[in-house]
């Protein structure tokens, strides 16, 4: 996929690193020539989210579950009730750390959350920006005290594997390392797991994908098979 070509795509069938927003039926997304572009789209896309978020959170009762993050939690159809328990969709796509940071202070909580769910990092590894982990343990840390202040458990994901052929547009050899910063994050906060629901997509290659994994390159295949594998109901049960 070159990073100058154009697509139309469904409504939510949207690119991780999100473009300009274009309404009338769906949603046309330029893809950035330079991390601070990519950024600009994304901060774009979440301007149109935030309002939908929003009216979703005033509509739930509390104790409800929320996926957060980039599109790989934006393009989850999740169910509309799981563990008993309603659910927020807050995805957003193109999003990195710091993009979800300020998106994630922008959202009201009338009522708290009892879990959220994050996935986060693959637009922090864009090959356009050099991987920092030390700047990223900042800002996923940011992320998950913004979580912390609404959710009362908190299930963070490692970073998705992308497909051979996108791999030339990802820092793919920092996927591991970047995965496991989330997990020393994690690994600070009161009521944060770690888990790799990604973890039967791998190749040998943690960041790469095995043949046929994903969709587009990018995106997995089934989303819900993905977070199937995540003990939600558990960890919300363990923690009464």
């Amino acid at each position: 996929m070159s990073y100058f070509e154009r697509w139309r795509l469904p409504r939510r069938a949207i690119l991780l690193s999100a473009g300009l927003v274009a309404v009338a039926g769906g949603l046309g997304w330029a893809i950035g020539v330079s991390s601070a572009q990519d950024e600009h789209n994304a901060r774009a896309y979440a301007r149109h989210r935030i309002p939908v978020i929003n009216a979703k959170l005033r509509d739930v009762e509390s104790g409800f579950i929320i996926f957060s993050g980039d599109s790989h939690a934006d393009l989850y159809r999740q169910p509309s009730s799981l563990c008993g328990r309603d659910t927020v969709n807050a995805g957003v796509s193109g999003a990195n750390a710091d993009v979800y940071s300020e998106t994630l202070a922008q959202l009201s909580f009338p009522r708290r959350a009892a879990l959220a769910v994050l996935t986060i990092g693959t637009n922090d590894l864009l090959r356009k920006r050099a991987p920092d982990p030390d700047a990223f343990l900042v800002r996923v840390s940011r992320v998950l005290d913004g979580l912390q202040k609404k959710a009362d458990l908190i299930v963070v994901t490692a970073v998705p594997p992308v497909g051979e052929k996108e791999a030339k547009n990802f820092n793919v050899e920092a996927i591991e390392s970047y995965s496991q910063v989330i997990a020393q994050a994690c690994s600070g906060v009161d009521g944060c797991s770690f888990h790799d629901p990604y973890a039967s997509l791998r190749s040998s290659n943690f960041g790469v994908s095995r043949p046929g994994a994903m969709a587009d390159g990018i995106h997995v295949a089934s989303y819900r098979k993905v977070y199937a594998t995540l003990p939600l109901c558990a960890l919300i049960a363990q923690a009464q």
